[in-house]
This record gives C-alpha cells, structure tokens and sequence, in this order.
C-alpha cells in the first residue's frame, strides 16, 4: 500500500473545520496518539529516509514501517501496517531494544480526523509544533501524478495555499530540539 499526503501548518483549524463542513465531509473521530519512533543499530533511518513506528491510541497499537519518499512535491512512501494488541506493544518494544533497536523520541498529538470522498483529512494538534492539516490518499493502485494532483486539488477546495511540509512530525520535532 502506498500513502500519499500533503501537510500544511496552519493558524485556524476552526477555519478549516467550518471548509470541511460545507464541502460535507464526514468527522470521524477525534483520539489521542502517541508515536514512538525507532532507530535501527546499524542503518541510520534518517540517511534512509526511513521510519519504524509504534503508535498507541486509546483502544489499539499500530508498528508501521515506512519506506522512503518517492516524491519532491507530496509525502508519497510505501507504508506497512500490523496492528498490536495493547499486551503486546511492551513486549514488541523488548524484542526491538534486545535487537539493538532504540527509541529516537515521542510524537504526541491530538487527532480529527474526517472523510472527504477518497481523501482522509486529519487536523492534528502536535505536542511543541503547533497545528496542522494533513490530507493522505492510501492506494495500492494509484499513480504519483494522479495522487500529487488530487491532493493539490483538495488543498485548494479547503482553501489552503501554503506549500506543503514534506518533513515528518518527527523530523520537525528532532529539527526543533537541536536549536
């Protein structure tokens, strides 16, 4: 499965709520997450532009493997998914540190999420980076050039005209702690 996502920091997420509303998007849900982030021992993630992720929500743990982006304009990447059992997540974290897998930081956030057609549009607030919108087509079959075009798109319908951030919550975060 790939993903494909624009994220845009924004000021007014009352603002888009309000678009999302008149455009008759569906509101989903509204959860708390918590994302781990890993680091292999002999690959270094942030020259792979991968990522290993477990992510803790209130009834569920998802471990995702991110492969690298694919792409200048949009966040486009392979995407793994296996979902964790909350009894398992401590003991999935004790295999990866006994194979030499390390902790790289948290990502705390507070997610909406709504449906707009084929589009999941999620308006998060991030622990120490502020708001934001990202809008991700998930899609086995779907091209770059389609998916890049799409999201551009649904930017626009929203009324958004800020460029879209390719760096992940945590490369912000991790870029934020080094000042």
């Amino acid at each position: 499965m790939f993903e494909y996502e624009v994220k845009v920091k924004v000021e007014d997420l009352d603002k888009i709520r309000n678009r999302l509303k008149i455009l008759g998007a569906k509101k989903l849900c509204i959860k708390r997450e918590v994302d781990i982030y890993f680091q292999h021992p002999c690959r270094d993630f942030k020259k792979t532009d991968e990522a290993l992720r477990l992510r803790f929500e209130k009834e569920k743990s998802i471990f995702t493997y991110k492969g690298p982006k694919i792409s200048k304009e949009i966040k486009a990447r392979e995407e793994i998914n296996i979902r964790v059992g909350k009894k398992n997540s401590e003991k999935l974290i004790s295999i990866l540190e006994k194979l030499g897998f390390y902790k790289v930081a948290e990502v705390k956030k507070t997610r909406e999420t709504y449906r707009l057609r084929e589009y999941e549009i999620n308006l998060d607030h991030v622990e120490n980076l502020g708001d934001f919108i990202e809008i991700e087509l998930k899609t086995p079959s779907e091209s770059l050039e389609s998916a890049t075009e799409k999201l551009k798109l649904c930017l626009v319908k929203l009324g958004i005209r800020a460029t879209p951030i390719l760096k992940s919550y945590l490369e912000l975060l991790l870029e934020k702690q080094k000042r």
